[in-house]
């Protein structure tokens, strides 16, 4: 959403931020090559060295407030992010009965929307009164304490891992269990359709209604509120309904409403409205995907998770590629539709080729 900012702060075009955008998520495409880490090292130790890596990454720009360290900084962040997932998750999976595993994954992903919730205000703020790069060191600051509270908190399991660990054996597991590049194509079509239409969203809601930075970060916020939302209802709805089921339905929601959304440009008030719904939909059928998709391969959980995250990774580098391209030849139209119809694409593959798993230790 701060795109223009930074590119008028940076004084470059706001192409540019777009580039580095886009290179931030094709480093999030290697998370397979550190999916085995966990399986190694643990998942506790794992994501205490990804956090690190991540507080690291951000005081580069505090230290150097330029262009290039900006996109070095951006791409160390999206891989220990690629890093600190996966072991997340398959720590979640490891601990969870597959049956409680919704909620479990949706009190995880709280912390994303409750991020954006309160960060977002924060952020718009801080670099309207103090600069482009100053919410850099509150997230290297944030980000230390992340470490001390995951070595102090978190409580160390062993893995629960029945297979061999490594490159070799991942790509086994991959050919031995074809519903993984199902699993793959629908990580990369979910992310691809949001990321489409977010990536010019600062630029449509600033060149639409004339927003400045604190209340683009206020309308940015009402996103986080409404993934809180979505969350929660995510939480409460797929242990009960079913994963595969809410997923489906709220995912024909959301594509339903990127074609809408272009339409609510005469009133910032439906606009911000449509927002709401679009992303607490599609927050329900991210969440609601996860909890699915970690127990299709149990024994290579997680392998599986990393595999699924650099498929959204890569997913979310096409859609900075084409959208921006989209947005000039099309207008928010362009891309409300494109995204409409890859959204259509990812449910189509989950209802046909993904099933329930089932956890036979599950209480």
């Amino acid at each position: 959403p701060f795109a223009p900012a930074l590119s008028r702060g940076l004084g470059v075009d706001i192409s540019s931020i777009y580039n580095l955008v886009t290179l931030r998520n094709f480093a999030g495409f290697i998370s397979p090559l550190f999916g085995p880490f966990s399986e190694w090292f643990g998942r506790k130790p794992v994501m205490i060295a990804a956090m690190l890596l991540f507080a690291l990454s951000s005081g580069i720009v505090v230290i150097w407030p330029a262009y290039w360290p900006l996109g070095a900084a951006l791409i160390l962040i999206a891989l220990s992010k690629v890093i600190y997932d996966p072991a997340m998750q398959a720590y979640v999976g490891d601990v969870v009965p597959y049956q409680k595993r919704g909620m479990a994954f949706a009190v995880t992903e709280l912390s994303w929307a409750g991020a954006l919730l309160v960060g977002a205000p924060l952020v718009g703020f801080a670099i309207q009164k103090y600069g482009w790069q100053s919410p850099f060191i509150w997230l290297t600051l944030l980000g230390f304490i992340a470490v001390l509270l995951l070595w102090r908190i978190i409580p160390h399991y062993p893995v629960q891992s029945g297979s061999e660990t490594g490159l070799a054996a991942t790509w086994q597991v991959v050919r031995a269990h074809p519903v993984i590049w199902a699993a793959a194509a629908y990580s990369l079509l979910l992310m691809c359709a949001n990321e489409t239409f977010f990536i010019v969203y600062g630029d449509w809601m600033e060149g639409s209604y004339h927003l400045k930075l604190a209340s683009l970060g206020l309308a940015s916020g009402l996103i986080g509120g409404a993934e809180i939302v979505g969350e929660l209802f995510a939480g409460w709805s797929v242990d009960r309904l079913g994963k595969r089921p809410v997923v489906i339905v709220t995912g024909l929601l959301n594509a339903m409403l990127y074609l809408l959304i272009p339409h609510t440009g005469s009133s910032l008030t439906a606009a911000l409205a449509t927002l709401f719904l679009l992303f607490l939909f599609f927050e329900i059928t991210v969440v609601g995907a996860v909890p699915l998709l970690s127990e299709i391969v149990p024994t290579a959980r997680g392998a599986v998770m990393a595999i699924v995250l650099a498929a959204g990774a890569l997913g979310r580098a096409f859609g900075d590629l084409i959208g921006p391209k989209i947005w000039d030849a099309g207008g928010l139209t362009g891309n409300g539709t494109t995204a409409a119809v890859i959204m259509l694409l990812a449910i189509l593959i989950l209802s046909r080729w993904i099933r329930e798993g089932h956890d036979p230790s599950a209480a």
